[in-house]
C-alpha cells in the first residue's frame, strides 16, 4: 500500500544508529509518504529537527516527555521554543504525564507539561501527548488550553477515549491493536469518527504482535490498516490509510 502517514517515530533513538539511513529511505520506498520524528527532550528534539532537514518526507515535534520532566536545564523552555520555529516543526510534543512508571514526580510533570501546552498555544501548533494512568489531570489540564491535540498510543479506558473524541481531539492508532487484552481500543476503532484517526507505530518501541522483542519500523502500519478495516468493516485497508494521511495532514498542516 502507499500513501502511509506514521504521525510518531523515534528513528533518532540509538535502535537505528548502524542502518538508520538505509531503513529510513527502504520504508519511504515501500510505501511511507510522510513521517513525524518525536522529540523527548532536547538532545532528541534537536536530532528530530537534523532528520527533517535532511529527509524530505521527515517533519518533527519538539518538547519534554513526562519522564524527562525533572531532568530539564534552567533555559529549557526557551530552548525548545526556538527549535519549534524551525520551518518543518509541526507540533509540540511528545508531552504530557505518566503515572505509570513515576507517580513521585507528578508536579513536576504536571510543571513542564503546563508549560508546553502555552507554549504551543502560544505559537499556534497541535501537541503530541502521552498520556498512562494520566487520564483525569490529562483532561483537567488540557481543558484550560485552545489547542489541537493528538493522544499518542492511546492506553485509555474507553470512558477516557470518549472523551478525548467528544472534545475534538485526535488519537493515535498503531501495532498496540494486534496484541491480546486489546478490546478496549478495538472498541474504541470500531465508533470513533474516521476523521479523528491517526496511525502510528512509535518506533522503535511499539512492533506488530507477530515481532514482539524487535524494533518496529514504519511499513508495520500495513497490518494495522488491515486490522482497523476488519474491526470497522465499513473501509477498506486502503482507505483507511489514506483518511488518516488526510487527517494527520489536516491536523499538523503539512501540505
Amino acid at each position: 500500500m502507499k500513501g502511509i502517514f506514521d504521525t510518531h517515530c523515534h528513528y533518532d533513538e540509538f535502535f537505528f544508529e548502524k542502518d538508520r539511513n538505509e531503513v529510513l529511505l527502504t520504508q519511504n520506498k515501500n510505501g511511507i509518504e510522510l513521517i513525524i520524528n518525536c522529540g523527548s527532550e532536547v538532545p532528541s528534539s534537536i536530532r528530530s529537527c537534523k532528520l527533517a532537514e535532511k529527509y524530505p518526507f521527515i517533519y518533527a515535534t519538539v518538547g519534554v516527555f513526562p519522564l524527562e520532566a525533572s531532568k530539564v536545564s534552567e533555559n529549557w523552555l526557551q530552548e525548545i521554543e526556538e527549535l519549534a520555529k524551525k520551518e518543518k516543526v509541526v507540533a509540540i510534543g511528545e508531552i504530557g504525564l505518566d503515572y505509570f512508571l513515576s507517580r513521585a514526580e507528578k508536579e513536576i510533570q504536571k510543571e513542564v507539561f503546563i508549560k508546553q501546552l502555552a507554549l504551543a498555544e502560544k505559537l499556534g501548533l497541535p501537541v503530541e501527548i502521552h498520556d498512562r494512568d494520566a487520564d483525569e489531570d490529562v483532561l483537567s489540564i488540557i481543558d484550560k488550553f485552545n489547542l489541537k491535540v493528538d493522544i499518542h498510543r492511546i492506553f485509555s479506558e474507553e470512558k477516557y477515549s470518549r472523551a478525548f473524541v467528544e472534545r475534538g481531539y485526535y488519537l493515535g492508532i498503531g501495532p498496540q491493536i494486534t496484541y491480546p487484552n486489546s478490546e478496549k481500543l478495538i472498541n474504541i476503532v470500531r465508533e470513533m469518527p474516521m476523521k479523528q484517526m491517526l496511525l502510528e507505530t512509535d518506533c522503535p518501541f511499539l512492533p506488530l504482535k507477530e515481532f514482539e522483542g524487535t524494533r518496529a519500523v514504519s511499513s508495520m502500519l500495513e497490518d494495522v490498516a488491515f486490522k482497523i478495516s476488519e474491526i470497522r468493516k465499513d473501509i477498506t485497508p486502503q482507505e483507511v490509510i489514506e483518511v488518516t494521511k488526510n487527517n494527520g495532514k489536516r491536523l499538523f498542516g503539512i501540505k
